[in-house]
Formats: structure tokens, sequence, C-alpha cells
């Protein structure tokens, strides 16, 4: 009996899709989740059991097949890829049968989910993701890895790299090159090169320095020892960490795109000053992020700044 192995139990689209294609095309006998967290072990989604964690996989049969749904980022997604192959066990594609891919070359195991574009002439390398509403426009090509999230839009002979991630409702202008490792956020317009391991952000994008969270502006002066409490407490709240050190990374704590834009929310929420998205890309630290928003802001030009703050976290408890 053919079983279907999907791993990570956080991507109910990618169950649904699984069973879709198997409705179509009979291709498996069981479909079973695996992942990790002891805690998801017996729960179901959409009527697929999670059987075990990853090592399950150790034991599977002749024919059986995985899928990798990993998809939060293309860096995580590729670890689990490798852990996964370590079993020795071929991993399939998942395409949804309603997807046209008449002059479209596909590499191993890519996953396709319904309503994506892709375009005549393109190239999908081993391992890519394209998203529900996504476009790889004509004659472009989307690297091993490589993953254009829901409606994500790379137009005509744009080159994805390996590993680089393309966000939610991102564009990318034709002919242009997106590096390996690099990664496109949400709703950004990319109007020129992306270099390897740098992120864009904005409209148009700007480009931040290699791997998210790395600062490429000096760190300004300013800001007083209440301010730069308010920032860290925004980060730990934001982050889920009972505490946050104020030279500790956004990024590299576990923060993310879209906990970019939570923390950009609540730090106008709670220190009542404007912070721009791109800040907490230049200044990813709380340190650094509250000496920018608060330089040149000390006790003359803002008086009462220290005991405001003070007031509103005596306020919240």
């Amino acid at each position: 009996m053919s079983t279907l192995y999907l791993c990570a139990a956080g991507n109910p689209e990618g169950v649904r899709l699984a069973l879709e294609v198997n409705e179509a095309a009979g291709r498996w006998q069981r479909i079973v989740l695996l992942d990790d967290e002891p805690s998801l072990h017996g729960q179901e989604i959409l009527g697929v059991r999670v059987v075990g964690p990853f090592a399950a996989l150790a034991g599977h049969e002749p024919g059986d097949e995985a899928v990798n749904l990993v998809a939060r980022t293309a860096r995580g997604r590729d670890g689990a890829r490798a852990k996964i192959e370590g079993f020795g066990i071929s991993l399939a594609s998942l395409i949804h049968p309603t997807v046209n891919l008449r002059g479209a070359t596909l590499g191993r195991a890519v996953t396709l989910y319904e309503g994506c574009v892709i375009s005549a002439l393109s190239s999908l390398g081993d391992h890519a993701v394209v998203f529900t509403r996504a476009v790889l426009g004509h004659g472009a090509s989307l690297g091993a890895g490589a993953t254009l999230a829901p409606g994500a839009v790379v137009n005509a002979r744009v080159r994805v790299g390996a590993r680089a991630y393309i966000g939610t409702n991102a564009a990318v202008l034709p002919d242009l090159a997106v590096g390996e490792d690099a990664t496109v956020s949400a709703c950004s317009a990319v109007v020129g090169d992306v270099p390897a391991g740098c992120t864009a952000l904005g409209v148009p994008a700007e480009i931040m320095g290699g791997n998210m969270g790395a600062a490429v502006a000096p760190a300004p002066c300013g800001g007083d020892a209440a301010s730069a409490d308010e920032v860290r407490a925004v980060f730990a709240e934001v982050l889920g960490l009972p505490a946050v050190g104020g030279d500790a990374g956004f990024f590299d704590s576990g923060g993310n795109s879209k906990l970019a834009l939570e923390l950009q929310r609540l730090l106008g929420q709670r220190l009542g000053v404007a912070v721009s998205i791109v800040d907490i890309f230049r200044y990813p630290s709380p340190a650094r992020l509250a000496a920018h928003l608060f330089a040149g802001a000390g006790p003359p030009a803002q008086p009462g700044r220290a005991e405001l703050i003070r007031r509103r976290r005596a306020r919240r408890g």
C-alpha cells in the first residue's frame, strides 16, 4: 500500500492540495501527516492524521513518497528538504490538476497550488513552490527551492535565484534578477536587481543588506532610558519572549516580515511616534531603533517624553 507522507502539519492548504491531486490521479493509497511537534500527534487536518515525527520516514516502504510542506521561509523549507531526503525517501511533486503547464519546464518535487499561473517558456527548479494566485511570467525562471507566495507576480524573463522568497502580493518588474537567498517582502515593488542574500522592501523597493535584519545604516545617537526600555518591551511582546536585550536583532530572534508589521503598529501605538517599516530593517535591535526614533528628542525638545512613557506603562499595569 503506497503512502504519501506530508511533512509539516502547519500548512492545511498543502493538505488540501495533496487530497485533490490524489482524487484526480489515484496515486497513493494512504496519505498521512508528519510533524516534529509532539502536541500535534494524533490530530487531524481535513481528515488526514498526524501520525508522528519526521523520523517516522525511516520506516517507509518501496513506492512511498514524501512532500515537503514547510513553506514559511525558503531557508526553513530547504532545511526540511535536507532532513526528509536524509531518510532516503523520494520527494514527490504536488501539482493541482487545473494548472496549465504547456510550454513550461519543471524540476523535481515542485509544488504548484490551484490558481497559480505558470506562463509559457518559464522554468522551475527542483523543490520550487508557487502558491495560489502567484504568477511566473513568460520566460521567467524560478530557482531551486525558491518560493512565490500567494499573489506574488514575477514578470517576464525575471531570474529568481535558488532559495529566494518572493512575498505575498509583491511584484518584480520584467528582465530583473533576484539573487540566491534573497527576500522580496510582502507588497513590495521591485524595480531593480536584488543582490544575493539581500531583502527588497517597499514601493518602490529599497535594498537592505545581506540577510533579513542586517543593518545598513549607522546607529544614531539619541533617546533615553525610558524610551529604550519601552522599545525592548514591545520587541519582547511581538516576539513572544520574556525579555529582549538591547542589542538583540529582531530577525535573529525569530522575527519575520509579518511580525515586523506588528512591531511597527505597536511601536506607533505605544510610543506615539511614526515608525517606518524600513526603520525596523535598518535598525533591527531595540537599542538602535530607539536611538533612531528618539534621536535629538532629549529633554530640551521633548521635556516630558520619559515621564509620558512611564505613565503609559503604569496604566497598562
